[in-house]
């Protein structure tokens, strides 16, 4: 429970994936999210990044392995996804090394979720990363956690991780698609 926002995101990973799992890493950046996706022995896994040094820099780190696709494109759009989804990850904000002025965008971040929560199988988990503490970061969490909150709760369940005396620390927003209601 008191660990960083990664390695939390990471352990609920860990235990929702199976190995006929399909997975997207909506933004790959560096490849970090993607390899441990990959060793937790997923069936296959579509990397997504707007920036092709992200994607370069992910295929590097996944040189092992061969149940992987790399995608060009905005977050948003998901047309390369031939399987239901189990599990989908965003790891918003910027490419670390990279030009903290190109960000994720509150526009295309609302659409992806969108769009990513119809291809969820039933208890399909979408895992968002929040990073407020820069002024777009800001912006985006904000709207995704109104999204989140107001999602129908007999089709979905929600979850916002976040330490309450940080205010500009990482976050994580978990989304469950749910067969029946919980509550």
């Amino acid at each position: 429970m008191f660990t960083s926002h990664l390695i939390f995101a990471h352990s609920i990973w860990k235990k929702h994936v199976k190995p006929e799992s399909y997975a997207i890493d909506a933004t790959c950046g560096n490849g970090h999210d993607s390899l441990f996706l990959l060793q937790c022995g997923i069936s296959h896994l579509y990397c997504l990044d707007i920036q092709k040094r992200a994607l370069e820099n992910t295929a590097k780190r996944l040189a092992n392995f061969k149940n992987y696709s790399l995608h060009l494109g905005c977050h948003a759009l998901f047309s390369m996804v031939k399987h239901p989804i189990d599990l989908i990850v965003y790891n918003l904000g910027y490419l670390p090394g990279g030009d903290k002025r190109l960000t994720t965008q509150t526009s295309t971040s609302l659409k992806s979720v969108e769009n990513g929560l119809k291809l969820l199988n039933e208890n399909g988990l979408m895992s968002i990363t929040l990073y407020p503490g820069h002024l777009e970061g800001a912006r985006e969490a904000k709207a995704l956690l109104h999204y989140a909150f107001t999602l129908p709760k007999n089709q979905f369940i929600s979850c916002h991780h976040r330490w309450l005396n940080r205010s500009h620390a990482p976050t994580v927003l978990f989304i469950q698609k749910i067969a029946y209601s919980l509550f």
